[in-house]
């Protein structure tokens, strides 16, 4: 089912836009070098400070540094490593990494389309959570924990690694993704039901609002098709069908094919009252459903992703609850605008499933239901995979 998932993302909605422009905060931790080009001298600086495009870090053996950016992204750069700032407009968003480790969580904007070079690769991002590594000998070593990657290598070979898997690659160009096993630290955040949706959902929605602000909506629909050679070498002719069943909702449709089998699914997110024809407007709405200091005047009420192989399939549904202004005192930010109630199921499908449907995973939160004037949380989780 993971693979499934993965080809999901793999479709990408068409990214075009790149996260806004915006200064990125250096952290150091212990002291770090700072240059504002390759023929800069270095300076050292010790506390925080606001890089931009055109400047390169250096951590030591005995000092890190975490990068900052104004959509929530991250880039934690490990001992003994070098980066480089190469653009952040709103075109493209790159970085070169040219030695060491760095570790990147991309959850905003920023992921629609950023690319981080090695001496011997391209990664460009479809996902949000990854490592990357690279030797002194040039060799590159990229591990997945949540999302997609396309790898690109110095022959022009390209691949795809998603979530639980890692793959190297040298002067002679790429191995093949595999595996990382469930005892590995790197598998860890890949098995968290409720977060990957989460990103998922963001992402591909994300994805999807910016590609429409490139293209004609021709009678509310509007549809992509491309072909791509996955991690294996199979071409895949994949299509995307951005639907709008109602003026509350939209519904974004998937099919994937290759020789010997046939993948589809869709997306779903529906909302209390008419949203905008101009799709690119509605990030707004989703925003303001969620920790609003003013009361919306309309919001997100469920999210539905749906993906199957026409034998196995997988359900995953968000409902949310009328927006509830809640005191977050405790946590230092007054009353705001939040869901009265979340729920989250997961749901599996399949022959290997007993009686054909199990849900999986359930999760719910409540505001002032359960117990008054206060947040109630549970989640039930299945113990077995239910799959053949």
């Amino acid at each position: 089912m993971k693979r499934l998932l993965a080809a999901f993302l793999l479709s990408g909605l068409g990214a075009v836009a790149a996260a806004a422009a915006g200064p990125i905060l250096l952290v150091p931790s212990g002291s770090v070098d700072v240059r504002s080009g390759p023929t800069a001298p270095w300076r050292q600086i010790t506390t925080e400070e606001k890089v931009v495009a055109g400047d390169e870090v250096r951590t030591s053996r005995t000092s890190m540094a975490e990068l900052r950016f104004v959509d929530g992204s991250r880039v934690q750069m490990g001992i003994a490593s070098l980066f480089n700032i190469d653009k952040t407009d709103s075109k493209e968003t790159s970085f070169t990494l040219k030695a060491g480790k760095i570790r990147a969580a991309f959850a905003g904007l920023l992921s629609s389309r950023v690319s981080i070079r090695t001496p011997t690769a391209v990664c460009a991002v479809r996902g949000t959570v990854f490592d990357i590594g690279a030797d002194d000998k040039g060799n590159t070593e990229v591990s997945m924990a949540e999302g997609v990657l396309e790898v690109k290598d110095n022959k022009g070979r390209e691949a795809v690694i998603t979530s639980e898997e890692t793959m190297k690659i040298g002067e002679g160009g790429m191995e093949r993704p595999h595996i990382v096993a469930l005892n590995d630290d790197r598998a860890l955040a890949a098995v968290r039901p409720y977060a990957v949706h989460q990103e998922m959902a963001r992402d591909a929605t994300r994805k999807m609002l910016e590609d429409m602000r490139n293209r004609e909506l021709k009678s509310n629909e509007a549809q992509l098709g491309k072909d791509v050679v996955d991690a294996f070498g199979r071409r895949v002719r994949l299509e995307e069908y951005l639907l709008r069943p109602t003026d509350k909702s939209y519904e974004v449709l998937f099919l994937s094919r290759r020789e010997e089998r046939f993948d589809w699914g869709h997306l779903v997110q529906t909302f209390h009252s008419t949203i905008p024809d101009d799709i690119s407007l509605v990030p707004a709405i989703v925003r303001g459903t969620f920790l609003s200091a003013t009361q919306p005047s309309n919001w997100l009420t469920g999210t539905e992703f749906y993906a199957t192989n026409t034998r196995d399939a997988l359900k995953e549904s968000i409902v949310l609850g009328d927006p509830a202004l809640i005191s977050f005192s405790g946590y230092g930010a007054g009353s705001l605008w939040y869901p009265s109630s979340v729920d989250f199921t997961q749901t599996l499908y399949g022959p290997g499933v007993p009686n054909g449907e199990r849900i999986q995973f359930v999760q719910h939160q409540d505001w002032n239901n359960m117990t008054l004037g206060a947040f109630t949380w549970y989640q039930a989780v299945q113990p077995t995979a239910g799959q053949d």
